[in-house]
């Protein structure tokens, strides 16, 4: 495989220490903050009794273990069990008890369960055993009546619980839209009030207050491990080897993380972004934390390495056709990576060259990783996603340099496609390996637009344009409605889309109901992506101002959790 200097070399990059010049009306558009980090960031000391530290995880996951397999024959041991498994995939440690999570909820959905008759009188269990039922895939709900009872507003937990539940929602459900306004209105006066269930727990009103701004089905899940090990030291009545287990998984997987992060910074560093992509975002801890929330298990190390590489390319690409280069340009650089022809761009600027050669190198490590599983199809199927982006990517750029005010409809057909969702979605396949690894078919449903895929890209957009943009660039998602309906009031455009989102994230949840149309493994990527954006996108552009999202990384890839 060619190294990375020597594909450089052959794009005939500029020398170092030689800014290529600014090219295009675009030039400058946009002036980036440096970035944060530097390697030695996240060198953190391994544990010097590394072999006794196994030996106390092993032991702990087979406690864990007995206890999920433990018989549940009463409704309380039923309503403990669902307990235990909501703990277990907060904390972090679903991965290693998948098979033993699924043969609970399996053997719960049975009618003669002891949980199902806890479900007409216990509010809190009722709605944690839809959530977790529906977020392994099982259609379980039944709206009855619909109504909801008075006495359930005082239960804050209940109603946290219900709240919860109802964004696992899937379209057509509209009791859950009912539940999701009711235990809105009243978990917001809840936290607002003075009533003694809130006030006597300072934790529930900071659960309370964050579900509010991020539901569960919304969250990273590292993230939520991470501040979810503190929340569950914080209950008394804590299962102390759970909670254990916990900390000491999570300080494991952060060390590989950091192994991981610090080679690629290396072979970022040996990019010399900031003399090469001056115009460019130099973001690749960022990239990182965004792709560790795609997959943070320790076996996707692969799948992390070679899509956060390629993720950070395409911010190189988007910040290129963006802020750089002109549209005649950028339409020579998109066919010569269509047509793999780096003749075609002799005559352009040396970033343009050296980005050619990105491409080059990253689909000659896709070779590698697939070849010799015998899965090189997928890497067709990921250049085919490569090239509908980037013409996307073109369109806008042509739309740019026009000063041309597309129609809503024209805008969103282009601007899904850069949202490169889909494209990602296909790369996130390739370095998944063995039982977890993409068939063909996998990649057909790619590239036959499911609405799932569909949904993301609508959630990466719309969460994206909300966000008040400043770059000289082409009109949003808002300007366009705005233009179409005659609605002066950007509020209304904005609160408009947000409906469209949560209508987005219900086809996601409904892709997940069995039997699914690919592995629940490959899907998981999908909603994963697109959790990223909720975290990245949601109040702020945290991915270009990157310093509001320094606490999220710090937490994860930089500090250990305290062992008590």
């Amino acid at each position: 495989m060619s190294s990375v200097p020597q594909l450089i070399a052959s794009a005939g990059a500029p020398k170092q220490g030689t800014a290529p010049p600014a090219f295009g009306p675009a030039a400058a558009a946009a002036t980036y903050l440096p970035t944060l980090w530097v390697d030695h960031d996240f060198l953190t000391l391994k544990c010097e009794h590394a072999s006794t530290v196994e030996l106390q995880h092993e032991e702990l996951k087979k406690q864990v273990r007995k206890m999920l397999n433990a018989t549940a024959a009463t409704v309380d041991q039923a309503c403990q069990k669902l307990r235990l498994i909501d703990a277990v995939q907060r904390l972090g440690l679903g991965y290693h008890f998948e098979s033993e999570i699924e043969a609970e909820l399996s053997n719960m959905m049975m009618s003669s369960s002891p949980v199902s008759e806890s479900v007409a009188n216990d509010l809190n269990s009722a709605a944690l055993w839809f959530r977790l039922l529906r977020q392994q895939g099982f259609h379980n709900f039944k709206d009855g009546e619909g109504n909801f009872k008075s006495s359930w507003v005082s239960d804050v937990p209940a109603m946290l619980s219900l709240y919860e539940a109802s964004f696992l929602a899937i379209p057509g459900e509209d009791v859950l839209d009912q539940a999701l306004a009711f235990t809105t209105q009243n978990l917001i006066g809840s936290s607002s009030s003075s009533a003694a269930e809130i006030t006597s727990s300072t934790k529930l009103a900071e659960e309370v207050s964050f579900a509010l701004n991020r539901p569960i089905r919304k969250r990273l899940q590292r993230v939520e491990a991470r501040r979810f090990i503190d929340t569950y030291q914080a209950n008394q009545s804590h299962d102390g080897s759970l909670l254990r287990l916990a900390q000491l998984d999570f300080n494991i997987v952060q060390q590989q993380h950091q192994e991981e992060l610090r080679g690629i910074q290396e072979w970022w560093g040996s990019l010399d972004v900031t003399t090469n992509f001056p115009y460019a975002r130099d973001r690749i801890v960022e990239c990182y934390f965004w792709i560790m929330g795609v997959y943070f298990e320790p076996k996707y190390r692969l799948a992390r390495r070679l899509l956060t590489k390629f993720i950070a390319i395409m911010s190189l690409t988007d910040d290129t056709y963006d802020n750089y280069a002109t549209a005649e340009q950028l339409e020579v650089l998109t066919q010569a990576i269509e047509r793999w022809d780096i003749n075609l761009i002799s005559g352009l600027p040396g970033s343009i060259k050296m980005l050619y050669g990105l491409f080059v190198y990253i689909f000659d490590e896709f070779e590698q990783a697939v070849s010799g599983e015998g899965r090189s199809f997928g890497v067709r199927y990921v250049k085919r996603e490569l090239d509908n982006a980037l013409k996307a990517f073109l369109m806008e750029a042509r739309w740019r340099d026009a000063n041309y005010f597309p129609k809503l409809e024209e805008y969103m057909q282009v601007s899904l496609g850069s949202t490169c969702y889909s494209l990602l979605a296909a790369v996130s396949f390739i370095g998944m390996a063995g039982a977890d690894a993409a068939t063909e078919e996998a990649f057909q449903w790619i590239s036959g637009e499911p609405q799932m895929l569909v949904a993301s890209s609508t959630v990466c957009r719309l969460m994206d344009d909300i966000l008040e943009q400043e770059r000289n660039h082409i009109p949003s998602a808002i300007e366009c409605y705005m233009e179409k309906h005659k609605v002066a009031e950007e509020a209304v455009v904005v609160e408009l889309f947000r409906e469209r989102v949560a209508d987005a994230w219900k086809d996601i949840n409904k892709e997940f109901m069995r039997p699914t149309a690919v592995a629940a493994p490959l899907l998981d990527r999908i909603l994963n992506l697109t959790r990223a954006i909720d975290v990245i996108y949601k109040d702020a552009d945290t991915y270009t101002d990157s310093y509001l999202l320094k606490d999220h990384v710090v937490s994860i890839l930089k500090e250990p959790v305290r062992l008590h």
